[in-house]
């Protein structure tokens, strides 16, 4: 079976969008968006592309500006992204984030941090405080949360008892971008980002019961709202008639 557009590395993704190498449907169906009136990617139409305007591969010290994006519209007039697997909320691909948290935890800030500027050229592309932001964010999120989904699917279990560096290494190795995109497309997000929030409805007002009486209005009356600077009319007596 062929890889996915989305799957590939972003150089060759990249070229693929730029030259229009790929198939618009083909496209929403691999980032698992569907149409909310008929429920599938049979309807989907190029709409736009959006651009991200810088993402660096820390491994490679690759960086690229203002990534390409598909947007796809449906015939319900919704759109979506059809973002590839190795891209998230942040400025880093999502496996050279999991792999600096590997060099972080099992050889300590200062190997970290060496390999960084090894990938890079030759000036520290991240800090230190955004390395420990990062990982507090693998343990969070990929560890806490991504993983109940994801390790059924590789083979891997979590222990305590084992070092963190161990497992996350052995993680990474079969995290591969096919992975990272059948993910995206079950969950609609990253294995580093959070879960989108619920929106919370208004509550429709209550029934009327039968043989119930309806709550009796307030005695107070309402307060006049006037706008600001506005003086509330005097509601004198009349003159006295002659």
């Amino acid at each position: 079976m062929a890889i996915s557009v989305l799957a590939w590395t972003l150089p060759v993704y990249i070229a693929a969008i730029e030259g229009d190498g790929y198939d618009v449907r083909g496209l929403a169906r691999e980032a698992g968006v569907r149409c909310p009136r008929c429920r599938t990617a049979d309807c989907a139409r190029r709409h736009a592309v959006r651009h991200r305007k810088r993402v660096t591969d820390l491994s490679t010290g690759q960086t690229f500006e203002n990534l390409p994006i598909v947007r796809v519209i449906f015939c319900d007039s919704s759109t979506a992204s059809c973002c590839p697997a190795e891209l998230w909320r942040g400025r880093s691909t999502v496996s050279s984030v999991v792999e600096s948290v590997c060099h972080l935890l099992g050889e300590g800030i200062a190997a970290a941090r060496e390999w960084l500027l090894l990938g890079g050229e030759g000036e520290e592309p991240v800090s230190d405080r955004t390395l420990y932001r990062w990982r507090d964010l693998v343990r969070s999120r990929l560890v806490g949360a991504s993983l109940a989904w994801l390790g059924p699917r590789l083979g891997v279990c979590w222990s305590d008892r084992e070092p963190e560096a161990v497992q996350l290494e052995r993680l990474l190795d079969r995290l591969e971008p096919t992975e990272l995109l059948a993910f995206r497309a079950a969950t609609g997000r990253s294995v580093l980002d959070t879960a989108t929030r619920l929106t919370v409805l208004p509550r429709s007002p209550a029934r009327p019961i039968a043989g119930r009486l309806a709550p009796a209005p307030p005695h107070d009356p309402p307060q006049v709202l006037l706008p600001r600077g506005a003086r509330l009319r005097r509601t004198g007596r009349d003159p006295p008639r002659r």
